[in-house]
């Protein structure tokens, strides 16, 4: 779809425009705000903990402070940092790792691609959460474990669409010409076929990167994922939990962010595929 049609698209769908000033505002606000601020957003300050927001009464600043003085916009900024950092890179894992599957497994096909897809349900059948926790103490925890962790559990979905297109792809004019031409099979996956199944992988790429923004406030909330010093959402969500009857700014605004991260980027992922998506455009028209 050409940039106009995007945009024109775009212009009749308000509920996206908002979503992606909100997106926009909160990977602003993350990156610049722990840059700018003369506080540190893990050093206690126990004289200020517990503090309300300014604006309901309290001495806390914006939105107050935490169970050991720290400020709560500060550190909810850096929270939104990890989660959007960690969904990113996730997804361009899971992209990269299961689109070279996919690639390979629908060009040659027979028995390489019986076993690929054999691995791919194998994987498919486990319950996820229960091989992320297997996953996450096998490797190192913290963000750079968590990345890993998250992108070896969604490659699946990359790797059967990518099939699937491969497949069509595979017996089209333009593989048999260059085939016939001499090309290498390298040269043939990467030059000419993965161009064309590209667009696929990068609209499901959108639509995973919010479930993965999800899943990494929830193996934080219940200490599986980033660890101190390192800041998570899931984390200040879950040390909020006691103080829910008198410190309720810890846990509600915390959450409030992560639900503003992920439904803006789901509601941008679906948006991008349904109009980027060769499948969905062909049956809509």
């Amino acid at each position: 779809m050409s940039a106009r049609r995007l945009w024109a698209e775009l212009r009749r769908r308000p509920v996206i425009i908002a979503a992606i000033l909100v997106a926009v505002a909160l990977v602003v606000s993350s990156v610049l705000v722990p840059i700018i601020s003369d506080l540190d957003a893990s050093s206690p300050r126990l004289a200020r903990r517990l503090q309300g927001p300014s604006w309901a009464g309290g001495e806390g600043g914006l939105l107050g402070t935490d169970s050991l003085g720290r400020d709560l916009f500060l550190r909810i900024m850096h929270g939104m940092r990890t989660s959007f950092a960690v969904g990113a890179l996730a997804a361009l894992l899971g992209a990269a790792l299961g689109t070279l599957i996919g690639l390979v497994s629908g060009y040659f096909g027979g028995a390489v691609d019986a076993v690929l897809m054999r691995l791919t349900d194998i994987e498919l059948a486990f319950p996820g959460i229960l091989l992320v926790m297997v996953l996450v103490r096998v490797l190192e925890r913290g963000i750079v474990g968590l990345v890993i962790v998250l992108g070896l559990i969604s490659w699946m979905l990359y790797a059967r669409v990518v099939r699937g297109a491969v497949l069509t792809l595979r017996t089209s004019e333009l593989v048999t010409a260059t085939t016939g031409l001499g090309a290498s099979t390298p040269r043939i996956l990467f030059v000419h076929v993965l161009p064309n199944v590209a667009a696929a992988a990068m609209s499901l790429m959108a639509v995973t990167f919010a479930a993965l923004m999800l899943a990494e406030a929830s193996l934080s909330f219940i200490g599986f994922g980033v660890q101190p010093p390192q800041i998570s959402l899931g984390a200040i969500l879950s040390s909020g939990r006691e103080y829910l009857s008198t410190s309720w700014w810890i846990s509600t605004f915390s959450g409030l962010f992560l639900l503003l991260g992920v439904l803006s980027t789901n509601l941008i992922g679906s948006w991008l595929h349904r109009v980027t998506d060769p499948l969905t455009v062909r049956t809509a028209s």
